[in-house]
């Protein structure tokens, strides 16, 4: 089953809890809040352990058929969640997760998540097995007239009402990016409680917040600036911004820049940042970092990005919010001092 990214939450609702799930695509906050479901939906029926593995280049696709088969004294069912680069999984991961599909397994759940997917990778046979076993979800960013529909439901679940002009103008202020526009839908909440907001209120509290936009975070931290990311961090902390979201546009790009590093190791960078989607300023930015950094380090970033997701879900212990710090200066291209705690994010536990 094929089902778009802004329909999955009510299907989902209404199906049975299939075997296999791939969420991926360019819209982060729909990815990131599908997969979320089918994690919390899992552990509601019983699927009490997780193993999470990262196919980054040089993965053995044999330890995909080990967490299929490995089982556990203490649980019985358990989910299999791997996550792919933007290319997808390659051949020979292709054929492991075909081959893990075949198995009869109904006490193990797949779930495939993929910052981005190439073309290639969604017309290829493990993805088109996945349809067929399972559930896909490809988040392509929204134009205005289905934006304004998102809004309209997002805003009605968070308690606000919203008049078709106000909902209008924060999709013409959010144009593609739905992290943005759900921040405000939850700062016009705050402000609005059970109320019902206009134009006109919508444009004077644009107008009032200096927006500290979640993807300006990466940005300044590419640029070098580890003031200014970090700051912009602090800020995002004291408006109430999840670690969830944050943490993963910092490794959308990471791993954009990972794969692009390698890409001009090869000569192959103005070929791979032809099939990506974003903005041009952006797509300069990211040449420019791929170009000067060495693949290894950035390598080294993806596995301490694991690690801070790992946090954000639970799975490991730790401070979400100081591990953001570490890695925003390390992306920058700073060294982080040995403990890099701010006073305010003293207190802070990981969600």
């Amino acid at each position: 089953m094929d089902i778009r990214a802004e329909d999955f939450e009510t299907e989902f609702a209404r199906q049975p809890l299939a075997r296999v799930y791939v969420v991926a695509g360019i819209e982060p906050l729909q990815v990131v809040e599908a997969a979320d479901a089918v994690r919390r939906r899992a552990r509601d029926e019983g699927f009490d352990e997780r193993d999470i593995l990262h196919a980054e280049p040089g993965f053995d696709w044999g330890q995909l058929a080990t967490a299929g088969a490995n089982r556990s004294l203490f649980a019985v069912r358990r989910i299999v969640e791997l996550h792919l680069p933007d290319k997808g999984p390659g051949k020979p991961g292709s054929a492991a997760i075909a081959d893990f599909l075949k198995q009869d397994a109904p006490d193990t759940l797949l779930l495939v998540v993929a910052p981005g997917l190439a073309a290639s990778a969604r017309k290829s046979a493990w993805y088109k097995a996945a349809a067929r076993a399972g559930v896909v979800s490809y988040a392509w960013p929204l134009p205005i007239s289905r934006m304004v529909a998102w809004i309209e439901r997002r805003s009605e679940k968070r308690g606000l009402g919203l008049t078709r002009e106000a909902a209008r103008l924060l999709a013409t202020q959010n144009e593609g990016n739905l992290l943005a526009a759900a921040q405000e839908i939850d700062r016009l909440a705050l402000l609005h409680p059970e109320a019902t907001v206009d134009h006109d209120e919508v444009r004077a509290a644009a107008g009032d917040h200096a927006r500290f936009d979640i993807f300006d975070l990466p940005a300044k931290a590419l640029a070098g600036d580890a003031a200014g990311a970090v700051k912009t961090l602090y800020r995002l902390r004291a408006e109430g911004v999840d670690a969830v979201p944050i943490t993963w546009a910092l490794v959308n790009d990471l791993r954009t820049l990972y794969q692009a590093a390698l890409a001009a190791r090869a000569n192959r960078l103005d070929a791979y940042m032809n099939k990506i989607f974003m903005p041009v300023a952006r797509k300069r930015q990211i040449s420019d970092a791929a170009r000067a950094a060495e693949p290894a380090r950035l390598a080294a970033l993806l596995r301490q990005a694991a690690r801070t997701d790992a946090i954000n879900k639970g799975a490991a212990a730790g401070r979400a919010w100081d591990e953001l710090i570490t890695l925003t200066i390390a992306l920058s291209g700073h060294t982080p001092a040995a403990r890099t705690t701010h006073p305010s994010f003293a207190t802070t536990r990981s969600p």
